[in-house]
């Protein structure tokens, strides 16, 4: 079993949050052990391209993995700065960030490793699990991860492959998005759901306009 801690210092006291992995397969293994809330249930807000059936999935994966956390952080203000640690198996990092900033990275780790299918792209970036890259080192490993996904699946890998995948993604953080905002008033989460899709809808443009500078790198 693989754990990473996420250490909040808020206000009102310390949030430690831990997250366990399986080690193969890293998919979340930290999951409620009570049934699926409302707001949770596969079809509330169902995502249209979602292949799954509630007949033999009754909640969204992402969603229940969601919903032991979001509650923890619904009394703050998200844009609030406060320290935050992430401890992994590799490495100890501390930040002073807004608070949706720290929540965005957990939501994002969770989201790539709840068995959501169309998150599952990021499950290996999630195995190596970088918080608050800056954005060029962000699309820098989305790139490569794409790239490496094409290589050793031996699937095309152009643009409009990668395209595909972030309007999934995209279409995913909206849907999860309206979800918690019907369920109840989170603003944190909510906000940090929306870092999240921003970023997913300007990779596609980023990686065409943003690498020029690092081109020079790989003539030598």
């Amino acid at each position: 079993m693989t754990e990473i801690v996420y250490r909040f210092h808020l206000p009102s006291g310390v949030e430690e949050i831990r997250l366990d992995f399986d080690p193969d397969s890293f998919l979340l293994l930290t999951l409620p052990d009570t049934p699926p809330p409302a707001w949770a249930k596969l079809d509330f807000h169902k995502c249209g391209h979602c292949p799954l059936s509630s007949g033999e999935t009754p909640a969204c994966p992402f969603a229940f993995a969601l919903s032991g956390y979001v509650d923890t952080f619904g009394h703050m203000v998200s844009h609030e700065e406060v320290d935050i640690e992430v401890i992994t198996p590799g490495r100890h990092i501390s930040a002073r960030r807004p608070l949706q900033s720290g929540i965005a990275s957990m939501v994002g780790l969770i989201g790539a490793t709840s068995g959501c299918p169309h998150l599952a792209f990021y499950r290996p970036m999630a195995r190596f699990h970088l918080p608050f890259a800056e954005e060029e080192e962000t699309l820098y490993r989305v790139l490569s991860l794409f790239l490496m996904r094409g290589l050793l699946a031996d699937e095309p890998h152009d643009m409009a492959r990668l395209n595909a995948v972030m309007a999934d993604v995209c279409t995913v953080n909206e849907g999860m998005a309206e979800r918690i905002k019907d369920g109840f008033d989170k603003d944190a989460m909510i906000n940090a759901i929306v870092v999240l899709d921003c970023f997913a809808m300007t990779v596609p443009m980023a990686i065409e306009t943003r690498f020029d500078g690092l081109k020079k790198l790989f003539k030598a």
